[in-house]
């Protein structure tokens, strides 16, 4: 892939000489705020995702969408065990996201101990995505990944809307989503209902989720927004695990018998409810502040034990954002803290499958029993200061405070592990600088720190007991920018480089076949190249052309990881791969027929940290074609057809690193992905 990299440059430099008789600037973005944050004066590194990016697949994960910002790279076990990595951060974790905040719609739905659940978030109903990538953004606490903000569809331009959305496809897809827009007055409500099931290609893999989306503003003027926002998702999903490298590239559809013969799967139910009040004081002052709550029933039946988890937690974010001259030039000012307060219990008990054939999961006796009470609060102040014209400066910085009350509850094993634990308080700094090379250039640079709590997971021993000694992971991180833009955004590039040093690595050690325990073991080092390029073509009035290209250059190391007696320092970081290319373009014929295009280049993935073993570099192609019809004056339809992985490429669609096999079994390393699939979808929407 060195070629498409040299050949990326070239382009820089054509463009460059281009730019330098352009006098079009760069246009300010709209961020989740009321003032304009110019792109080219902040020195965080920010991608946007709108509606019709959202749109360009099938509507059912967002594997495909965030695997075209460069930087970003999830990994789908299946459609409810997946992982998403930022710039590397996270790629060691097991079976979920974590070490990244997410919210919907500024409300967080991130877990106390940092881990995210949000694939069952229906994108029906998404209308944007934000992605900060790195301790790059002080008000959202600064952890190690960055931040994943989904924003749902707002009130629509005028009266009323009613949509239903209907797909099918391959290995039995069938998605159904209904949504209402109902406006009076000033209030807006918009309500949703989607269901979603799969049987999957493999064993042990349907899948089937429901789920109801409210959303209300209830004023909704010049000065004050009030919204209220609530999220309801059931979901039963069986878990075919992972398989053998024989079995990859013989049998990948089979589960592991131990998985199958048990019928492991995860159910739960959960609720988000939140409520934001936004103020303008005068023109120079606003307010935003959120209230929220979550909670989360779950039950995992793994064969190993049979899991059940509960979280209930609430919470408030406000900010205060001001804008003002100091010296004659203006500074842009954010203050604000966020809390949260998260009641957490977990249960073990033993599976007994093996006892009853054919009956699949059977509780037993009960083997851990914890509570857990979690606090966090984040204070964080944000400045962007107009040096020159040219030069802008931007610093801030956020405290943080993580603390935990455990209770054990299963003293049958004569051991006792409640007590207050803290992780301390981390000040976590950020500095940047930009400069304006002219009109339609700009250089960044900045310098930040970040942190990020163990799992649940990890924090437990092999005897299920919470370890107090594991330390968070922390990290600094270096970067440069360039961006550009020329005629009126009709051609705009970014390219990011970037290092990022993280110390107390978290590594997952086996203890079992499908059990692991957390410890810091070392540090890495994050070298990474990232280069973002999207044109618009009007090849004539009714025919235009919008070309794009995403990259990742990843050389991630262990800086320093010393396991036992084996020194893995100099390898290439687990999980990751070292390049990650994609190419499509869109097409618009006369405002009704669109074709999307992408072609998704993954390379080798390093799996265990001896680098003895690699997941193989793939190709996948993915197409879709919409056609839109105006029936009535009322009444629009949408007809859609696509095919993923067209070349029905045999792939690892996500990898469990450092796999263990035990009593002579082949390590089960690989997920694999879905072959070639099909799908089919139509739109209706109705104005009333």
């Amino acid at each position: 892939m060195n070629k498409n990299l040299l050949l990326f440059f070239l382009l820089v430099i054509i463009q460059y000489g281009f730019s330098q008789s352009d006098t079009t600037s760069l246009q300010p973005v709209q961020l989740s705020t009321r003032y304009e944050v110019d792109l080219r004066k902040t020195t965080s590194p920010i991608n946007f995702v709108d509606e019709k990016e959202i749109n360009r697949d099938n509507n059912v994960i967002l594997t495909p969408v965030l695997n075209r910002i460069p930087g970003v790279f999830m990994q789908q076990g299946n459609f409810n065990t997946n992982r998403i990595t930022i710039r590397g951060i996270g790629a060691r974790s097991q079976f979920s996201t974590d070490r990244l905040k997410v919210y919907v719609d500024d409300i967080p739905i991130t877990f106390g101990n940092g881990e995210s659940i949000f694939e069952d978030i229906d994108l029906e109903n998404l209308a944007e995505l934000k992605i900060i990538k790195g301790p790059n953004s002080t008000p959202y606490g600064s952890g190690l990944g960055g931040v994943l903000q989904l924003k749902h569809k707002q009130r629509i331009e005028a009266g009323n809307q009613a949509k239903i959305n209907y797909t099918q496809g391959s290995f039995g897809l069938q998605r159904f989503n209904t949504l209402a827009n109902v406006q009076e007055g000033n209030a807006n409500y918009l309500v949703s209902y989607s269901q979603m099931q799969i049987d999957g290609f493999r064993q042990n893999s349907e899948f089937e989720r429901e789920s109801v989306n409210f959303k209300a503003s209830l004023v909704n003027n010049e000065k004050t927004n009030l919204n209220f926002l609530g999220i309801y998702t059931r979901l039963k999903a069986f878990i075919p695990s992972s398989i053998t490298p024989t079995d990859f590239q013989n049998n990948p559809e089979i589960a592991p018998t131990n998985w199958l013969e048990s019928q492991g799967f995860e159910a739960y139910d959960r609720f988000v409810l939140g409520a934001n009040i936004s103020h303008e004081f005068n023109k120079n002052l606003r307010n935003s502040t959120s209230v929220f709550s979550n909670f989360r029933d779950s039950n995992e039946p793994r064969p190993f034990d049979i899991l059940t988890e509960a979280n209930f937690s609430f919470g408030v974010r406000s900010v205060f954002e001001s804008e003002f001259n100091l010296a004659n030039r203006k500074l842009k000012l954010q203050t604000g803290t966020e809390f949260m307060k998260e009641f957490y219990s977990t249960s073990t008990f033993a599976n007994l499958y093996q006892e009853f054939e054919n009956l699949g999961s059977v509780r037993g006796d009960i083997l851990t029993n914890f509570d857990q009470e979690r606090f966090y609060i984040d204070y964080f102040i944000d400045a962007n200061y107009e040096l020159t014209k040219q030069w802008f400066f931007d610093i801030g910085f956020s405290v943080n405070s993580t603390r935990y009350q455990l209770e054990d509850l299963f003293l049958n094993d004569g051991i006792d592990t409640s007590g207050s634990f803290s992780y301390g308080t981390q000040f976590l700094p950020k500095v940047g600088l930009s400069y304006l090379l002219n009109e339609n250039q700009s250089l960044q640079a900045s310098v930040s720190k970040g942190f990020s709590v163990p799992t649940v997971a990890e924090s437990l021993t092999e005897e299920g007991l919470f370890n107090t000694e594991l330390r968070p992971e922390k990290g600094w991180n270096y970067e440069l920018a360039w961006k550009s833009s020329w005629w009126s955004n009709l051609l705009t590039s970014e390219v990011n480089v970037y290092r990022m040093d993280v110390t107390n690595l978290i590594v997952a050690e086996r203890v079992e076949e499908d059990r692991f325990v957390g410890r810091n073991a070392g540090a890495t080092r994050h070298d990474g190249i990232e280069v973002l390029l999207k044109s618009y073509l009007s090849i004539s009035p009714n025919f235009y052309l919008e070309p794009y290209f995403s990259g990742s250059f990843n050389f991630f190391k262990f800086r320093e990881f010393i396991d036992e007696e084996e020194d893995f320092s100099g390898n290439e970081l687990t999980g990751i791969p070292a390049q990650q290319i994609n190419l499509g373009v869109d097409a618009v014929i006369y405002k009704n027929l669109r074709f999307f295009s992408n072609f998704n280049y993954v390379g080798s993935t390093p799996v265990n940290d001896e680098n003895s073993l690699y997941a193989p570099a793939y190709r996948l192609i993915n197409l879709k074609m919409d056609y839109e019809w105006q029936i009535h004056q009322s009444l629009k339809a949408q007809f859609s057809l696509g095919v993923n992985n067209a070349l029905n490429e045999n792939y690892v669609a996500s990898v469990l690193p450092n796999a263990v096999g035990f009593g002579g079994a082949e390590p089960r390393f690989f997920y694999p992905g879905l072959p070639r699939n099909y799908f089919g979808s139509i739109h209706l929407v109705y104005d009333f």
